[in-house]
């Protein structure tokens, strides 16, 4: 089933197009990965669909429900939760109170930061966190809403090697065990596609390409994308 749809989104700033008609659909349950290069659009794209920004024109669907005009505050009570590529937690809140600021009882927050293997700290204030730590506190925030997609901004940006497997595990968990549908903004490739069921590749505000993971890594577009077709 298709959880959410975007039509004919376009987004100009001044003279600057970031966003020209994109269109695509992410079924239910799914990993759906965006990629492109600096500047193709893909935080934006993000930032429409949970209502940070509006459209100049086109929709998002979710579920059935048009919400391109709602808040964002609206759009995640009905379940789109976002993580950020900088992670933004209350720096001078304990762990667990960054968790139960947004709603969530302590019981559940517990079992959340447990999952994040956060739950060691949940006395400790966010600030002392590691910063692989803090993007995963960004996400067990997100989390702790309960919502039906999680929107995930370069998860793996700023972390080393052994913290990207960890997370890698997060996510595909996120995905299995709490069936949480995932759109996820990366540059890291090989490791985005190690998990996602299909890929968007977006170019100059644009989606180019949707496919599997080895369709698109095959394919001539995306060495045209990244590498001027050499």
């Amino acid at each position: 089933m298709v959880i959410l749809q975007v039509n004919g989104i376009s987004k100009r700033f001044g003279g600057v197009v970031a966003l020209s008609n994109v269109g695509t659909e992410v079924r239910e349950n799914s990993v759906f990965g965006l990629i492109g290069p600096n500047g193709a659009g893909k935080t934006t794209l993000l930032n429409v669909i949970n209502g940070f920004l509006k459209p100049d024109k086109g929709d998002v669907i979710f579920k059935g429900v048009k919400i391109t005009s709602k808040r964002p505050s609206k759009i995640a009570k009905m379940g789109i939760g976002r993580s950020f590529q900088i992670p933004r937690i209350f720096p001078n809140l304990s762990i667990i109170e960054n968790l139960t600021v947004t709603g969530a009882d302590e019981n559940n927050a517990k079992d959340i930061l447990a999952f994040f293997n956060l739950d060691k700290n949940v006395n400790e204030i966010g600030k002392s966190l590691s910063y692989g730590q803090r993007k995963s506190l960004d996400i067990a925030r997100a989390l702790s809403l309960n919502p039906s997609i999680m929107l995930l901004d370069e998860p793996f940006a700023g972390l080393d090697f052994s913290f990207i497997k960890k997370m890698l595990t997060y996510i595909e968990n996120l995905n299995k065990e709490y069936k949480k549908t995932l759109i996820i903004v990366e540059h890291h490739l090989e490791e985005l596609m190690s998990i996602t069921d299909n890929i968007g590749l977006m170019n100059f505000g644009q989606i180019v390409a949707v496919g599997r993971p080895e369709e698109i890594k095959k394919s001539e577009i995306i060495k045209n994308v990244y590498f001027g077709g050499i």
